[in-house]
């Protein structure tokens, strides 16, 4: 399963685990280790359960989880197939707790999420290959980044405006794969019709001053003043407040909202306070994947005014996918979903300020709000014409799902 334990120095550790052992070449199965959380509500967590769903399907091939999966958040019957790496990921736990601050090598590749500057893993676990899967905002890197960079044996980066950056900072050992769509959930299919006489305008992605709902915010107010039927759908759970900061100095909105015990935000009670009637707002709250192209089916519209996205933004990718009509800031990640005939790009991008938690803002774009309302507006008065670019973003999205991307991230690994 791995081969030893390591401390930083690569001298041998002393165990007596079975499983900390040397394999010869002949011996070795195929397989992959996914350091981060699989199965959690957030982009790394949808990532990793379709990643590992996907190995699973592979005659022969081991997935290793390196840390426990957050198996509320999934499918019953995805919990199943994950429930046999369950056993390895708790042996895997206890030699890592008895060989504390130690290096554990593994004969498999180990993919590591990182995010800003190179961030985020904390968990000394190395592969053959050890491989950095990185989605970034910020395009300032410093000389310790850089550094860590390049200690891995291969980069994944999250969309081409990421793997640009990397590469203009002399790293060179990139490649860039997208997330994917799962096509059993994100597909075109009825609606329920519950909400029939509105209009329903759906946003999502968390909170923070990198994804501009602030702009989509004040697109909204000023197209419901027109249209009093619009409903504004947000999926904008952030369990990590603090990213908000900057939102509330835009000129958009003011202030930011409440932030309960439970640490939910209190959406609607500050769209209301920010010229919003209530009546025109639902806020779904955190959901899990698999339940999410249920409800965005039922969008007549999806607005994605991002100002920056290191990726390639699963939930613009999932709304595609679905056949809604979707506005997208054409800027970063976005670009290599961007098509006039199966999106509305938002062309208009202006610079943006740097934040202290964002100093490099490099390719970002700031959206012009009477844009967004210009093609708001387009769908709405041209149903038939938007039915038509959610058609081909159907189209468009058969080359983006799991399946393909797990293929090219492996291929890449080879």
């Amino acid at each position: 399963m791995f081969t030893k334990v390591a401390s930083a120095l690569n001298t041998k550790a002393q165990t007596t685990d079975s499983m900390v052992k040397e394999r010869s070449e002949t011996d070795k199965i195929k397989g992959l280790a996914i350091e981060w959380r699989v199965g959690s509500p957030i982009g790394w967590g949808v990532y990793g359960l379709n990643l590992a769903l996907q190995l699973r399907q592979k005659p022969g091939f081991n997935v290793l989880l390196l840390m426990t999966p957050a198996m509320s958040k999934v499918n019953p019957l995805h919990q199943v197939l994950l429930r046999p790496l369950i056993v390895n990921q708790q042996q895997i736990q206890t030699v890592i707790d008895q060989n504390p601050g130690k290096q554990i090598c593994f004969d498999v590749p180990v993919l590591q999420s990182l995010g800003n500057n190179f961030s985020g893993s904390k968990m000394n676990l190395v592969g053959k290959p050890t491989v950095a899967m990185i989605f970034f905002e910020n395009t300032q890197l410093t000389p310790d980044a850089i550094a860590r960079a390049k200690s891995y044996d291969l980069i994944v980066a999250g969309s081409t405006w990421n793997a640009e950056v990397l590469k203009s900072n002399g790293l060179n050992h990139v490649a860039a794969i997208f997330q994917g769509i799962d096509p059993t959930i994100f597909h075109p299919a009825p609606k329920s019709n519950l909400f029939a006489d509105r209009f329903i305008i759906f946003s999502g992605g968390k909170l923070e001053y990198w994804k501009g709902q602030d702009i989509a915010i004040a697109a909204f107010k000023r197209f419901q003043q027109r249209h009093p039927e619009a409903l504004l759908m947000t999926a904008w759970h952030n369990l990590w407040p603090q990213l908000m900061a900057g939102l509330e100095q835009t000129g958009n909105v003011v202030g930011l909202p409440q932030v309960t015990q439970d640490k939910r935000l209190r959406i609607t009670e500050w769209l209301v306070a920010n010229g919003i009637p209530g009546e025109a707002v639902i806020d779904i709250g955190p959901i899990p994947n698999y339940l999410v192209g249920q409800i965005i089916r039922e969008a007549d519209v999806a607005v994605f005014t991002n100002r920056c996205e290191g990726g390639t933004n699963l939930a613009a990718m999932e709304c595609l996918a679905c056949g809604i009509p979707t506005i997208i800031s054409a800027n970063t990640g976005h670009i290599d979903m961007i098509g006039d005939s199966h999106c509305y790009p938002l062309r208009k991008q202006d610079a943006v300020q740097p934040t202290a938690i964002f100093p490099g803002v490099e390719g970002w774009g700031e959206s012009d709000v009477e844009e967004v309302v210009e093609n708001l507006e387009k769908v709405y008065k041209d149903r038939e014409a938007a039915k038509k670019r959610g058609q081909a973003a159907v189209e468009f999205m058969q080359d983006l799902t799991w399946e393909k991307q797990v293929d090219l991230l492996l291929k890449a690994i080879k």
